[in-house]
């Protein structure tokens, strides 16, 4: 289960990915994606970062988060 914070920081970075362009980062190729995947798998953070940005378009929520 997602905790609350994991839900609060992809929902804000959810909605500053639409502030700032309107829409989801432009997603990877097959080639970039197979790099990005075996740079993180080796440890490396920011290719870890980016597979995660580039594809946040495949978890974004339908509905908005409800307030309390």
């Amino acid at each position: 289960m997602i905790s609350a914070a994991a839900l609060l920081m992809l929902s804000s970075m959810l909605y500053s990915l639409r502030l700032s362009s309107g829409s989801f980062p432009k997603p990877l190729s097959a080639e970039e994606e197979q790099a990005y995947l075996k740079r993180a798998a080796a440890g490396d953070l920011e290719a870890r970062n980016i597979l995660i940005e580039r594809n946040l378009r495949l978890v974004a929520l339908k509905r908005p988060i409800r307030r309390i």
